[in-house]
């Protein structure tokens, strides 16, 4: 996919002004319900996407879900050593 960057200006700002006309026209309420709609309404990744279809979008391996028993019995913090004569 290419990406070709207008000369005429920044597209943060184009995006501001396309923002800021839209609030002119319909109203800040208007403008913030239809962001608020469009984000909840977002596609969203299947449960069981296959490894092969989450290695080409670019995703990281489904995470292991840890269960309480496999967390190892020693904690992990050494214990202050002890002098001899204490």
């Amino acid at each position: 996919m290419s990406y070709n960057m207008p000369s005429e200006g920044s597209i943060v700002l184009r995006l501001e002004f396309s923002i800021a006309d839209a609030v002119h026209q319909r109203g800040l309420l208007s403008v913030l319900g239809s962001a608020i709609s469009a984000w909840w309404n977002r596609p969203r990744l299947p449960s069981s996407l296959p490894a092969y279809l989450r290695a080409d979008l670019g995703l990281p391996p489904v995470a292991e879900s840890a269960h309480w028993l496999d967390v190892p019995s020693h904690s992990g913090i050494p214990e202050p050593l002890r002098r001899p004569g204490m």
